[in-house]
Parts: structure tokens; C-alpha cells; sequence
């Protein structure tokens, strides 16, 4: 982490400077206020400033007033040294922003103590910033996903109430099970995103029971089945007789209908999507494979970094549901996986320990 030393004193500059050096930061220097606001403002700025309070140019004061306006945004922690012990001094740098202060000379483990708790700071606020941009951009994938199919409902119900189209209503059955189908996505996605919130929150749990992993995926198969006919796609089973282990029957189900979802999602009419499981050493593996236009280099390497992937296609459909299935997987003690086929396609499996 990239630390500035700002000081009109070369000698504090030189002993501060190696202090920070061997504590491991990257170290930059500035003789004034001015230099060291050009410093803090540049394209890579230090993230924690250790200012002395008066400077030429501007002082130490002026600099925290200007740096870390209201509104966010990435923190710059900022130490001031001074040697004014008035209280009064003191709350009025506070308040232009100084996060904390030494009085000069400087005890050298004091410092060393403050610079780590603003490294913690500054660490923890960007993880704050990270967290909210995935949240905005879960949010939009939301309002995408559910705006297409609710738009469909709309159209199909006003269709239906429309009296001069008579011949939707003699196919009334077909047309109710279609919008029926439609708005079990869109709770399917509203559930995701329930489920997320809980992930966020740390409050997401499984209940382990002892269960049939076959009877789980058969089941699966068989709804999820129906959805892919519709499509022109078939879902191929090739389900081994595992013996009954302890897991989460329904939290297992909820991911394997979203890999299920995705792969026929982006498969095209008249291929399959094979559903597998298979017992290895200590564990059970369960696959879905699709022959549709796989992963890209990018998203594999996302993958292996443990993010979630997008859907087969490199589309934002499903990433939600990802996201649920790879916390899922993770509280069980397996692993999530992807690996694009030699003959088109993509699989993607995950582990459960078996013992």
C-alpha cells in the first residue's frame, strides 16, 4: 500500500520514511502542501498520509478539508502531526476531516500502531466500495431478468381480457400454462435474490440430513424436463446409484435446477443437456453438460480465481443464481467448477463429500 510522508523537515521525511519503508508500505515524499495535494490527487494516490499540520503552501488542515469531501468514495486515512496540544486545535482538524494525530516528536511504535489501523480502515472501506458496486450491478441483472418476462404477462393478460381476440381464448389452457411457466421464473429469481441477501448477510444456511443424491437429481431432471420439451431440448440422465449420504436435499435441488436452467437457457433446439453423478474417492461428483456455446477464456479464469461465472454464452441471465449455487456448494465443503467441452458445450459440476 502506497503511504505519503509529508513534512518540510528533511530530517522527520528521512527517519519517517525508513520507518514506513521497513514496515513494508511503498513510500512517497512531499516537501509541501501543495506538492503533497498533488500526490494525494493523482491517478494512483497514496491511500494513508501521515501530513504535519503546518506546511508551506497549504497545511495539513486545509489538505483534509479538500481530500475526503461527503459523498464516498475511496478513503485516504490521514494521521496529522503537530505540536499543538490545545483541544481546540485538535476537534477543528477532526472535524476538516483529519482522521487522527500525533503530537511531534513522534513516538515511533505509536505510529506504527496508528498506520496499521488506518491500513484496516482503508482495506475494509474498499471492501464496502466493492460490495455495493456488486450490489448495484446485481440489481440491474434483476430489473433486466424481470422486466422481460412481467412484460410478457402484461401482453398475454391483456390479450386475453381483449374480447376481439377470440382465438386466444379457445387456446386458453396453453396461454395460462405459459404465463404460469413465466412468473415461476420470475419468483425463481426473486428467491435468488432473497437468498443472496441472506449470503450478504452471513445468515444463509443448509440442514444436512441423510438423503439419496439419485433421487434429488431424478427429480430435477423430471421438472426441469418439462420446461427444456418446450424447447426442442432433451435432458439425458446418467445417474449412478449413490448410497444415502448427509446434505441439504432441498438447498442441492435449488442449485441443481439453476444449472439445469442455465444450461437449457443456452442450448439450442434438438441438442440434449446430460445430468450426471458419479461417486469418486471420498466424494460425489454431479455434472451438467450442455452443447451450447460454452465459456469464455475470461469467465474460466474467473472461475478458477473462486468468482462466479456468468451462464454459458457470457450472458448475465442466471448469474444470480450462480452466486446462490457456489455459496451452497461452498457450505457443504464442495467445490464449483466449469470446463468447456473438446466437442462444444460446457460442463459444470460441483463436489460433495460423501463420508
Amino acid at each position: 500500500m502506497k503511504l505519503l510522508i509529508a513534512d518540510d523537515e528533511l530530517s522527520t521525511r528521512i527517519l519517517l520514511r525508513h520507518c514506513a519503508a521497513r514496515w513494508g508500505y511503498e513510500v512517497v515524499e512531499a516537501a509541501d502542501g501543495l506538492e503533497a495535494m498533488t500526490l494525494l490527487r493523482g491517478p494512483e494516490p497514496p491511500r494513508i498520509a501521515v501530513l504535519d499540520w503546518m506546511m508551506p503552501g497549504l497545511d495539513g488542515v486545509e489538505i483534509c478539508s479538500r481530500l475526503n469531501p461527503p459523498g464516498g468514495g475511496p478513503l485516504t486515512y490521514i494521521i496529522l502531526l503537530t505540536g499543538r496540544s490545545d483541544k481546540e486545535d485538535v476537534v477543528h482538524a477532526l472535524d476538516q476531516g483529519a482522521h487522527d494525530f500525533l503530537s511531534k516528536p513522534v513516538h515511533i511504535g505509536e505510529l506504527h500502531s496508528r498506520i496499521t489501523v488506518g491500513r484496516r480502515l482503508v482495506e475494509a472501506n474498499d471492501r464496502l466500495i466493492e460490495l455495493d458496486k456488486l450490489k448495484d450491478r446485481f440489481l440491474r441483472i434483476a430489473a433486466h431478468d424481470l422486466r422481460n418476462p412481467l412484460g410478457y404477462i402484461i401482453t398475454m393478460t391483456e390479450m386475453l381480457l381483449d374480447s376481439s381476440f377470440l382465438e386466444m381464448r379457445a387456446n386458453l389452457d396453453s396461454h395460462l400454462s405459459a404465463i404460469h411457466e413465466t412468473a415461476s421464473v420470475m419468483q425463481g429469481l426473486i428467491n435468488d435474490l432473497l437468498d443472496l441477501s441472506a449470503v450478504r448477510e452471513g445468515t444463509f444456511k443448509i440442514s444436512r440430513e441423510a438423503a439419496s443424491i439419485s433421487d434429488i437429481l431424478r427429480q430435477a431432471a423430471r421438472i426441469q424436463g418439462q420446461a427444456a420439451a418446450r424447447r426442442q431440448i432433451r435432458i439425458a440422465e446418467q445417474l449412478a446409484e449413490i448410497p444415502p449420504f448427509s446434505f441439504d436435499p432441498a438447498r442441492i435441488r435449488q442449485a441443481v435446477d439453476n444449472l439445469l436452467g442455465n444450461a437449457v437457457k443456452f442450448s439450442s433446439p434438438g441438442s440434449a443437456v446430460t445430468l450426471s453423478v458419479a461417486e469418486e474417492p471420498g466424494q460425489v461428483r454431479v455434472s451438467v453438460a450442455d452443447q451450447g456455446p460454452g465459456l469464455s477464456a475470461e469467465e474460466l479464469a474467473r472461475l478458477a480465481a473462486g468468482e462466479t461465472p456468468q451462464p454459458p454464452g457470457g450472458g448475465k441471465e442466471g448469474s444470480l443464481g450462480l452466486t446462490v449455487v457456489r455459496k451452497i456448494i461452498e457450505l457443504h465443503q464442495g467445490e464449483l467448477r466449469a470446463e468447456n467441452r473438446a466437442g462444444g458445450g460446457c460442463v459444470v459440476s460441483f463436489t460433495l463429500p460423501a463420508a
